[in-house]
């Protein structure tokens, strides 16, 4: 129940999404294909999703993230618009038995909607999903000794030859070493790690 309750948020921003989007969806359909009863559920799309858009602007939740200004300020805007026109359209309907989902300037507001919603899931979306960069499986690993780096990929590469070191299984890594023998045979330094050779007897 905890978890429900922090991400209430994250929950009810696919309402307004969703519904808002269908709303206008439905009544551009009803004229088309001139199904007057299609109406019915564009104005039950926008009564619903106003509600779930003042859901999620009610359970925003605080964030030092410097984009959360303009998410909540377009949340807002979204939620305004969304309840004004389930107001008037809810009103002409019950009062005047008019249906503005054949409204032209109604259907227009309602596209505004769309955008509007549409923009601000954009938003809240690049808060909260990072950017990928490369392919799957990206990464980055040291190899023994810490001296060989590289980058793993999915049907990658194995690089290999004196000197070098080897990436994991499927991955690509390179690591070079040098060695430098000393009067006698001993031995130098590898980079990439240390090692040394046994005096030449």
């Amino acid at each position: 129940m905890d978890y429900i309750i922090k991400n209430a948020h994250f929950i009810f921003t696919h309402v307004p999404i969703a519904l808002l989007i269908f709303s206008f969806v439905f009544d551009v359909l009803a004229l088309i294909f001139r199904k007057n009863e299609w109406h019915a559920a564009g104005m039950l799309c926008l009564v619903v999703g106003a509600l779930g858009a003042i859901a999620s602007v009610l359970t925003g939740p605080d964030s030092p993230n410097p984009g959360v200004g303009a998410h909540e300020k377009f949340a807002q805007i979204t939620m305004l618009l969304s309840i004004v026109l389930a107001v008037v359209r809810v009103g002409f309907l019950v009062w005047k038995k008019l249906e503005l989902g054949q409204n032209v300037i109604y259907l227009i507001l309602s596209l505004a909607v769309v955008v509007l919603v549409s923009y601000t899931g954009h938003l809240g979306g690049k808060m909260v999903h990072r950017d990928m960069q490369g392919g799957p499986g990206m990464g980055q690993f040291r190899g023994p000794g810490g001296g060989s780096n590289g980058q793993q990929q999915f049907g990658g590469q194995r690089q290999g030859g004196p000197g070098q070191g080897q990436g994991g299984a499927g991955g690509q890594g390179q690591g070079q070493g040098q060695g430098q023998g000393g009067p006698g045979g001993t031995g130098g330094q590898t980079q990439g790690g240390q090692a040394s050779t046994v005096p030449a007897k």
